[in-house]
């Protein structure tokens, strides 16, 4: 390894970092897309059994406009779908710790419906399995690779220009990789 030049050192943690970037968007549409779909059955089984005429119904119908809401800001946050006005409402969500206790909260909200003793197995399972998703998103917000880097490092590996003239890559060269 003393040999090689400082590009080729800059190689395996960049495909790590692009593999958790990866990982975190699928698990973030996934998770997002569950919660969704957690909303529409609530409604569709509160409407069906009368439930709505009752208190815990409405609670029921608004806690399910809440998770449709959160379901479709991740989806939007992912695709990438407006995010000067997702900004722009909620400031929060434009910074690291902002959205990872965003996640962090999303997952909380799935996993207390899996605590439900009436609810289904199946869908405790993917409850609990949507809680899982949006930790380990909200985990890779707080301490996983920046965006910015990677895109950085892909792009100065596609133009092989030297790491000097990249600052994003020659801070990340300076620090040892992480150990996955």
């Amino acid at each position: 390894p003393g040999h090689q030049p400082r590009a080729a050192r800059l190689a395996p943690p960049m495909a790590r970092a692009e593999l958790l970037l990866k990982g975190k968007r699928l698990c973030a549409l996934a998770s997002g897309g569950v919660l969704i779909t957690f909303a529409v059955l609530s409604l569709v089984g509160c409407f069906i059994s009368f439930l709505w005429v009752t208190p815990i119904g409405w609670m029921i119908i608004i806690s399910s406009i809440w998770y449709a809401a959160f379901g479709g800001l991740m989806i939007a946050m992912q695709l990438g779908y407006g995010a000067k006005l997702i900004t722009a409402n909620a400031g929060f969500l434009d910074s690291k710790y902002g959205r990872a206790m965003f996640y962090f909260f999303c997952g909380s909200m799935a996993g207390s419906s899996a605590g439900s003793h009436d609810a289904w197995l199946v869908a405790q399972i993917f409850a609990y399995i949507n809680w899982g998703m949006c930790w380990f998103v909200g985990i890779l917000e707080l301490c996983g690779p920046k965006e910015k880097v990677a895109n950085v490092l892909a792009q100065h590996m596609a133009s092989q220009l030297p790491v000097e003239h990249v600052p994003a890559a020659n801070a990340l060269a300076q620090h040892a990789a992480p150990s996955f």
